[in-house]
């Protein structure tokens, strides 16, 4: 029995999309800037250049469900589901991350100064928190529809 190309591509870039949100955000970096071999500031300073990276990897996985939706699964709602991955994916990865970085650059975490700006990151990262929980269930959603299509 053959696989799809539409369908392979599909389930390869839903596993890489789940695994950098799950590893990558859940795993990887919260133990990086928590690690205590490093203090606070130059564990945020590490986590940086990953976070952005992962922020491309949700991208390119994006792009490619949104590519092979259609022919993988035929359904208006997974198909508008992974428009709207591609598009969140795409606003994470070039206003949210770029954003962020400029903010805990700001930041001494050690020191917990100055407040402000601390209090502005910390609540901008809850809105990226909140951003990829949203992209996690929606690809979840996107899984059950391959699952009842396919």
């Amino acid at each position: 029995m053959a696989v799809r190309p539409a369908a392979f591509f599909g389930l390869l870039a839903l596993a890489t999309f789940l695994g950098a949100l799950v590893i990558g955000y859940g795993v990887a970096l919260p133990g990086l800037a928590a690690s205590p071999l490093v203090d606070a500031n130059l564990g945020k300073a590490l986590a940086a250049p990953l976070a952005l990276r992962l922020a491309e990897i949700l991208v390119g996985a994006s792009l490619v469900l949104m590519f092979s939706v259609p022919g993988w699964i035929a359904s208006r709602m997974a198909t508008t589901i992974s428009l709207l991955l591609a598009g969140a994916a795409l606003a994470h990865r070039l206003l949210l991350v770029p954003h962020l970085g400029r903010l805990w650059a700001r930041v001494d975490l050690i020191a917990s100064r100055p407040v402000d700006n601390l209090a502005e990151a910390q609540r901008w990262t809850e809105h990226q928190s909140l951003l990829l929980v949203i992209m996690g269930l929606l690809l979840l959603v996107l899984a059950g529809l391959a699952a009842r299509r396919t």
